[in-house]
């Protein structure tokens, strides 16, 4: 069933603000300037500034994981497509539009919570069947565990981010990932 073109315009308006200022800084007002929408319109679609959030994230949230897994997919070496997806170009400076949002109270709501763990499960999936495939293959030795380097690969680009955003320099997840990187061709000797 095709959305209003007032509806679409607050959840592009709520997409944008919840990157640039996150859930709990951004106003219902916020909203309706962004979208241009009038007065009342927000909860006139949406039950609440939560739903509207929840619904938006849930958008960003598929359209990201199609990318992971479109990515994921190609053929290659399994090694090689992990390396490449740890050193695709990322905005790092501003941060993971997910990984931030963890860092808010807010994040104990499920409309949150639920597509920013659809997020990270997509990615630590991808990363797990990579590493399997690698182990499987002889790439990786029998003793790597692929869920455990996942996680730590995942985790060193969360923090990467972190400290670019913190720092407001993105030499820091840079240095995060060839960090990653490293623990990657460490895993295989």
């Amino acid at each position: 069933m095709p959305r209003s073109p007032k509806r679409e315009k607050l959840l592009e308006a709520t997409k944008e603000l919840l990157w640039e200022v996150g859930f709990e800084a951004m106003s219902p007002r916020d909203i309706q300037e962004r979208s241009a929408a009038r007065p009342g319109s927000l909860y006139h679609h949406f039950a609440s500034k939560l739903a509207l959030a929840g619904e938006a994230m849930n958008e960003i949230a598929e359209s990201d994981i199609a990318r992971i897994n479109a990515f994921f997919n190609q053929d290659g070496p399994p090694l090689e497509i992990v390396q490449r997806y740890l050193q695709l170009k990322r905005d790092s400076v501003r941060g993971c539009r997910f990984g931030r949002l963890v860092n808010e109270a807010s994040i104990v709501h499920d409309e949150l919570r639920d597509p920013v763990n659809a997020f990270f499960d997509a990615i630590q999936a991808n990363l797990i069947r990579k590493l399997t495939q690698a182990r499987d293959e002889g790439a990786l030795p029998a003793r790597v565990n692929p869920e455990n380097l996942a996680i730590s690969l995942l985790a060193l680009m969360q923090g990467g981010a972190v400290l670019a955003r913190a720092y407001q320099n993105e030499e820091m997840y840079l240095r995060a990932i060839d960090g990653a990187v490293s623990l990657l061709h460490e895993s295989t000797s």
